[in-house]
């Protein structure tokens, strides 16, 4: 009696799992959409994510460049002691008092220490002029300060009006693209002798 209970219950059991049926066919194709939209939607999302935090680095990174540049330039205007400007007040040659240089420009520089004309932006450099007569460039600030984010930076203009340097400093990213503009003004704190080109 014990056996026929036990057969009873086994045969049931299989009755049961027997009459369970698998996913169909439709099932396993929307669960495998569903999970490839997900997924998909994950990686759109990691995507953007990623892209807004290296944006958000270089903004960071470049306010900190344009910060410290500016310190370097009000630095070099502040204690300058004679200036060459244009008609318009344009700032032509300086004298340096950190080079102790007369002659001296400030201007945008490449990776092979040649001017960039225009507005293109590059590493920050003083033009001086050496014992013999010939011109060189001395950088602002390391060259590391710009590469790790390819950053670009450019002084887009030096004024003087009475003793005040209006300048205009502009940090781009490595596709031209404008991060930060600083205007600032330097009063200068020496008798300044004007040389009017």
């Amino acid at each position: 009696m014990k056996n026929t209970a036990k057969i009873k219950l086994k045969n049931r059991i299989r009755k049961l799992l027997s009459d369970k049926r698998g996913f169909s066919l439709g099932e396993l194709l929307a669960a495998t959409v569903i999970l490839l939209l997900a997924s998909q939607v994950m990686t759109q999302g990691m995507a953007f994510a990623t892209r807004m935090y290296k944006e958000s680095l270089t903004r960071s990174h470049a306010k900190q460049l344009c910060s410290t540049l500016t310190n370097v330039i009000e630095k070099e205007l502040r204690y300058t002691t004679s200036v060459n400007k244009g008609n318009d007040g344009t700032v032509l040659k300086y004298f340096s008092p950190t080079y102790g240089k007369t002659e001296s420009a400030f201007a945008a520089i490449d990776e092979n220490e040649n001017k960039i004309d225009g507005t293109a932006g590059g590493e920050i450099a003083v033009q001086l002029t050496a014992e013999d007569g010939s011109p060189y460039w001395q950088k602002l600030i390391s060259s590391a300060s710009y590469s790790s984010f390819d950053l670009k930076a450019t002084i887009q203009s030096v004024k003087l009006e009475g003793t005040t340097f209006h300048v205009i400093l502009e940090i781009t990213d490595k596709d031209d693209k404008k991060i930060v503009t600083n205007k600032f003004d330097v009063i200068a704190v020496n008798d300044i002798k004007l040389d009017q080109l």
